[in-house]
């Protein structure tokens, strides 16, 4: 598989912690920010102690979002895909989603204790791919095996009944990701955004991204994005029953 430029640069980018757009395509490009590179094969933001704590952050929020709404997230997660939410397909319009889910209660509970007040829009498609990894933790708690037979591209899901150019090519990449090492896939998912277990979790998972973008290197990859595009594929994989159901629980394996 030949992936194109685009998914490098779009794993090159730097996910804000607040940002609110309809029309993704047309923001994507003011996502760039400068890093300061420290040796690794990873971005990491210049400050990087307040981006790791916005980071937390929003995964305190997606779980609490997808903790109180979970029948509702994963028809949701169902019906989208990296960039897109069909509503139609949902009990609620666009415009009601971030009422339903209760995002505003979530925010607060996902505040520090130290911080006073905060305001935080952010996109739609942002919010399912934090709600994608908080799903998939949930149903699974320990690395999942694949199931024998299991396709690589798992076309039950979403953008293999609407396919556009470019979400097709992630899916693929995703898919792939979640296909080839599931374990390393999962160490990811299973750590705290900007710590040093993350940063190991990355390291691990490079070779396998290599192999599922085609090259030789990728340059500078934003943990964030790589992270969204892991999660998208292991809720895929796992939803769609591609994953062996467990036999026993992780703490009785030896």
């Amino acid at each position: 598989m030949k992936t194109p430029f685009v998914v490098l640069a779009l794993l090159s980018l730097a996910v804000p912690a607040v940002a609110q757009e309809t029309d993704i395509d047309r923001e994507r490009d003011r996502f760039l920010r400068p890093e300061a590179p420290i040796g690794s094969r990873f971005k990491q933001e210049a400050q990087a102690a307040d981006v790791a704590d916005a980071r937390q952050m929003q995964k305190r929020l997606a779980k609490c979002v997808y903790y109180g709404n979970k029948d509702e997230l994963d028809t949701l997660l169902a019906n989208s895909d990296f960039d897109r939410i069909d509503f139609s397909a949902l009990e609620f319009e666009a415009e009601e989603f971030f009422d339903e889910i209760d995002f505003g209660r979530c925010l607060g509970r996902a505040m520090k204790q130290s911080q006073y007040k905060i305001y935080a829009t952010m996109q739609y498609s942002t919010l399912r791919n934090l709600v994608a990894e908080e799903a998939y933790l949930y149903s699974n708690k320990g690395p999942p095996v694949r199931e024998e037979g299991a396709p690589t591209f798992i076309e039950a899901r979403f953008i293999g009944r609407r396919a556009g150019p470019r979400s097709k090519v992630l899916a693929e990449v995703s898919d792939c990701i979640s296909y080839r090492n599931a374990p390393a896939a999962h160490d990811l998912l299973d750590s705290t955004p900007g710590t040093s277990g993350e940063g190991s979790s990355l390291e691990a998972l490079y070779p396998t991204l290599l192999t599922c973008l085609d090259t030789e290197e990728a340059p500078n990859l934003d943990p964030t994005m790589v992270r969204m595009l892991v999660a998208d594929g292991m809720w895929t994989r796992s939803y769609y029953g591609a994953f062996e159901t467990a036999q026993t629980k992780p703490t009785d394996t030896e």
